[in-house]
């Protein structure tokens, strides 16, 4: 039994068992764990989703929009993308103890590979885009450490519980409709066994006016789902986290805040 195997439940809401829903997809070499019993919302959030981030040509673009070669159109994705990576690596050494297992998830395209493989720890990828993560095989196979990917939604995991001390959820949170946000968020908590590190878009009234104007000007809705900080206060504490620090990616470009949380 290999460490993936370890860490995946016997089965799915007590009905199939996983080795019956789990294959490998060559492109990505993504083991993936194919999630039952979806709830009507749920499969109509993912097919809504689906378009945007389960395609080849914009995956591509998410990628370029940070690693690629620095431009006017991909300034501000580039200068956001650095400040997340430093933000994480910032929460990953104020850590006590230091994190041992780490769960990326989403993973997309490989963002924070080289942050979490520097703290020399072991890391599964995850996302439920097969073209994100076959971006990602060149950030992270071959990488000390680096324990292989799984394609799953967040809102059903295939792993057991408290399989990871730390689990890290970026650029996901602002996309969730209310009614599923919290169903997520008890999801990862569930996985950990010590602490969650995720990020919100915080629905400030300035942030509120800077959105409504940006998607005014260029028709884009970059963060569809902001909450006040009081919400994600009850978030976390209605899952048993308790907020330890926070780190505010760019307070006047981006509504992005990334919370430090661990079980209470």
């Amino acid at each position: 039994m290999n460490v993936l195997d370890r860490k995946f439940r016997p089965g799915l809401n007590g009905s199939r068992r996983m080795g019956q829903d789990r294959e490998t997809d060559e492109a990505a070499g993504a083991i993936l764990a194919k999630p039952v019993n979806y709830d009507a919302d749920v499969a109509a959030y993912e097919l809504a989703t689906k378009p945007r981030y389960q395609n080849p040509g914009f995956a591509e673009r998410y990628l370029a929009g940070y690693a690629g070669r620095l431009k006017l159109s991909t300034f501000a994705s580039y200068v956001i993308a650095r400040r997340e990576q430093n933000c994480i690596a910032k929460a990953l050494e104020t850590c006590s103890p230091l994190p041992s297992q780490i769960l990326d998830i989403p993973c997309g395209t490989g963002k924070l590979a080289d942050v979490l493989i520097r703290h020399d720890c072991q890391v599964m990828a995850a996302d439920i885009s097969m073209e994100m993560m076959a971006l990602a095989k060149t950030a992270y196979e071959g990488r000390p450490g680096f324990q292989g990917f799984v394609r799953c939604d967040v809102t059903q995991l295939p792993m057991a519980n408290e399989s990871f001390d730390t689990v890290i959820c970026l650029r996901l949170i602002h996309l969730i409709p209310p009614h599923l946000r919290r169903k997520i968020i008890n999801e990862l908590a569930r996985v950990t066994s010590r602490r969650l590190i995720v990020s919100y878009g915080l629905a400030s009234r300035f942030q509120r006016i800077r959105l409504k104007l940006r998607n005014m000007i260029t028709g884009r809705v970059s963060a569809p789902h902001p909450v006040d900080f009081s919400v994600a206060r009850e978030d976390f504490s209605q899952a048993g986290l308790k907020l330890v620090r926070s780190f505010s990616i760019l307070p006047l470009l981006s509504c992005e805040q990334v919370f430090v949380l661990e079980k209470a």
